[in-house]
């Protein structure tokens, strides 16, 4: 269908009642805009239409000079950025790291700042930039440096990342008047409305780059009316106009002919003001000299990404959906003139359907429904006045012809799949080396040989099978390395965890993998520390032996061991004859059982996992595993000198050394020095000690009666000891819960320690057993759910032979059986006082 593209009424007539309201003070602007061979560009960040306008601008004026909003310290730039090697989108990186601050909750932040200027193929500023130097003319950016400003200016809310945007738009978003004419046009927000005004124009207006920069700097004078002077300079635009102001006289002091300024029409208004006045800076304001403690930082040129640069997705200025505005600009430049607009929107709903049926979604979108929509797409843009269907008029008809149920199923859904087409992972590109440490190159160099994607930023699942190809290790090492190095390329999903021991069962690594400029972000912010990843690894692997080493007395063997196996998962193989020195150290010197059974367990994944971590050519490893069969042995005694807060803890560790002692034995050929003999008597010495923690206790008791050195009889004395005459009853509910940690299964297995445990249970008074039976709970829920029923009728029938349970309590809570015990207590004191006490027995 084709467009009646002389149907721009409305359009036309929100522009008129645009200047309708102007006040006078803005009209007289207007008449600036072009004057004393002066002549601004009042433009939105990478908005098509301002540069489609500004093109035609410096074709038809020839400027001396082009002058673009942008730190002035980026000019150092400009040789790299109008390289035809350069190829948006791209962003220069600003990083400043200040001076440390004296309030100590200042001090948490990250002392290392960093701010992008985006740069895509229509971004005004690029455009100015690329025709500028075609026109001959000089090119400068003029605007404040970043590390001269406000530490907060710029910075989008809810940006993980902590990185600002210098090109901010808030102003534009958050202002009354803007939405006021948002509302009585029929818009939803700036963004519509901004396309209404000016993106959809006819091809003749858009290049009539006079009347559209007029409508612009209305609109952006208007906006600016809803902010007082006052918080103008507070949050810094004051300063930053201040200082474009200055750089503007000179220039225009030291050059005759025109002179083309490239600024966010925000702007425009204030700069033409302080022209006009005497009271501004005559010259640009430079940065103080810096004191020892600040590192400067620097600027480089990064390559961008269009997930990055949409505003939906958080960025803090600019135009949403850049895929989809990249096909309007591609579309102008081919076409000469104005963009095809109902080619764009083609080409979309196209791509958008084989994007859907790629993915196997339950509800694909068909030919009929992709005709369906550009019809419906057009004839809105027909309604509302639009030189062609907008990305408002796209999406309109998407959810009219598209959707068939809910739009709010994530990636999986049209929703993911509209914000994909229109928003795009385009990566650019910049020049081998150009203005970039050589960390970044190291990182790159490293990435392509790993197979990594550097021209989209979409993040990729890859699936490392380590046990078996050598080339999936190396990518694994690397991987590692960058999480190590906190770079933010992969993110770890599943796959044996080697640092603790856990999934071993898995033999394939999974990462989701995306090269996004955070990633470079990050590099660079790493550069100063080293010009290779490795080196800056190796760095701060040697600098955590040091904090180990520095601990004193504390030495720890666990600790120790994650060193080693670090080394391993990130490929610093060369460090490893010291980081097994180390270890040997703190295995001889550690006074924590805990630790040194951690540390075996983690010896143990080493072993099981040596060839894929590249441990098969040290020996020390097997010298080390049977070193601290011994060692943990030796500390044993000190599990059973526990205080009561750490008894569940050091229940666990001997639990857990038992599993070592079973696992070393599978795994390694020659039996352990002296486990026949040293094992049950250490176990036997702690269960027998009087000053033992009772749960440690009963729970070596256990352990020996499992492993057929104690009889039952053995087991019930035991604990007899703990439940008996004199006993108290908080001994006995810990030395319970050390039975049922140990082996659970034993009071359903063992009818004679059952029994007795009943027996002692049951002499025990009301209030003795109310008052613990918190604790009782807390011990039995060792036992699974069907072990718990299992006893409990066991139990019932011991003690109420012939009477059934007929109530069900496993949905009581222990508020629940604490106020049943005390009603029972009520009951039985009743029927006491009243003769009955017969009736409270059992039948």
């Amino acid at each position: 269908m084709a467009l009646n593209a002389s149907q721009p009424a409305q359009a036309q007539a929100g522009t008129e009642e645009l200047h309708a309201a102007l006040p006078a003070m803005v009209r007289d602007g207007l008449s600036l805009l072009n004057a004393n061979g002066l002549h601004f560009a009042p433009i939105r960040h990478h908005s098509p239409a301002c540069a489609l306008a500004l093109q035609a601008m410096i074709a038809e004026l020839r400027p001396v000079a082009v002058l673009i909003e942008g730190p002035d310290d980026f000019d150092a730039l400009l040789p790299v950025l109008l390289d035809e090697r350069t190829r948006p989108p791209v962003a220069i990186l600003s990083q400043n790291l200040r001076e440390t601050p004296d309030d100590e909750e200042e001090q948490a932040a990250p002392a290392l700042q960093s701010a992008f200027f985006p740069f895509c193929d229509y971004s005004p500023e690029w455009v100015a930039l690329q025709a500028g130097r075609q026109a001959g003319a000089q090119l400068a950016f003029i605007d404040l440096p970043w590390r001269a400003r406000g530490t907060d200016e710029g910075k989008a809310e809810g940006d993980v990342e902590a990185a600002r945007s210098l090109m901010t738009e808030r102003y534009l978003a958050h202002s009354a008047w803007l939405r006021t004419l948002a509302a009585r046009s029929g818009c939803r927000d700036q963004d519509e409305l901004w396309d209404h005004l000016f993106e959809l124009r006819p091809a003749a207006r858009l290049r009539n780059w006079r009347g559209l920069f007029a409508d612009i700097f209305s609109y952006c004078a208007m906006a600016r009316a809803d902010y007082e002077e006052a918080v103008l300079e507070a949050e810094g635009s004051l300063p930053r106009e201040r200082h474009m102001a200055a750089h503007i006289r000179q220039w225009r002091a030291k050059t005759k002919g025109p002179i083309v300024i490239v600024t966010g029409g925000f702007h425009t208004s204030a700069l033409q003001a302080m022209l006009a006045t005497a009271a501004s800076e005559a010259k640009p304001r430079r940065r103080a000299a810096t004191s020892a403690k600040t590192n400067q930082g620097g600027n480089w040129l990064i390559r961008y990404s269009f997930d990055r640069l949409d505003a939906l997705n958080g960025y803090a200025s600019g135009m949403p959906a850049p895929a989809y505005y990249q096909r309007v600009w591609n579309s102008a430049i081919a076409a000469g003139d104005g963009p095809d607009l109902q080619q764009v929107a083609a080409d979309a709903l196209a791509r958008l359907a084989r994007e859907s049926r790629e993915l196997n979604l339950a509800q694909t979108i068909s030919t009929a429904d992709v005709q369906a929509a550009l019809l419906q797409a057009c004839r809105l843009a027909i309604l509302r006045g639009h030189a062609g269907p907008g990305r408002q008029d796209l999406l309109d008809a998407v959810l009219s012809c598209f959707v068939k149920g809910a739009i709010d199923e994530g990636n999986l859904g049209l929703a993911g799949d509209i914000r994909r087409v229109l928003g795009g992972s385009l990566l650019g590109d910049v020049p081998p080396g150009a203005a970039a440490p050589p960390l970044l190159d190291d990182a790159l160099r490293l990435a392509r040989r790993m197979g990594v994607r550097l021209d989209d930023s979409q993040p990729r699942s890859m699936r490392l099978d380590i046990y078996r190809k050598e080339r999936h290790r190396e990518r694994s090492r690397f991987m590692h390395l960058l999480r190590y190095l906190d770079v933010g390329l992969a993110r770890w999903q599943s796959g044996p965890d080697f640092l603790n021991g856990t999934r071993m069962e898995l033999l394939i690594e999974e990462w989701d993998v995306a090269w996004t400029p955070v990633v470079e972000a990050r590099l660079i912010e790493l550069a100063p520390q080293g010009s290779s990843l490795a080196g800056i690894a190796l760095a701060r692997l040697r600098g955590e032996e040091a904090n180990l080493a520095a601990e004193g007395k504390t030495r720890s063997a666990s600790q120790a061991v994650v060193l080693l196996t670090r080394a391993c998962l990130i490929g610093l193989h060369q460090r490893l004859p010291v980081l097994l020195d180390t270890l040997a150290a703190h295995l001889d010197e550690d006074a924590s059982p805990h630790s040194v059974i951690v540390c075996g367990h983690r010896l143990l994944a080493l072993w099981r996992a040596r060839e894929p971590l590249g441990m098969q050519e040290h020996p020390q490893l097997r010298a080390l595993l049977l070193r601290v069969w011994p060692t943990a042995l030796y500390l044993l005694p000190r599990l059973a000198e526990v205080k009561p807060e750490e008894e569940a803890a050091a229940i666990a560790s001997l639990l857990s050394l038992r599993a070592f002692h079973h696992a070393l034995r599978a795994l390694l050929d020659n039996p352990l020095p002296g486990e026949t003999a040293d094992w049950p008597a250490r176990l036997q010495a702690m269960a027998g000690r009087a000053d033992a923690a009772p749960g440690v206790g009963s729970a070596c008791a256990a352990l020996l009666f499992l492993d057929g050195h104690w009889s039952e009889a053995e087991l019930s004395a035991m604990l007899a000891s703990h439940f008996g005459p004199g006993a108290s009853a908080c001994d006995a509910v810990r030395a319970l819960n050390g039975l049922l940690s140990a082996a659970p299964e034993l009071l359903l297995t063992q009818a004679r320690l059952r029994e007795d445990v009943n027996a002692i249970l049951a002499g025990w008074d009301d209030a003795t057993f109310i008052r613990y039976l918190p604790d009782l709970r807390q011990s039995f829920a060792q036992l699974k759910p069907q072990e718990t029923a299992q006893l409990a009728a066991t139990l019932a029938d011991a003690n109420t032979p012939g009477l059934p349970l007929a109530v069900d309590w496993h949905g009581a809570s222990e508020q629940d059986m604490l106020a049943g015990a005390v009603l029972q207590a009520a009951l039985a004191e009743s029927l006491a006082r009243d003769g009955l006490s017969a009736w409270g027995g059992t039948s």
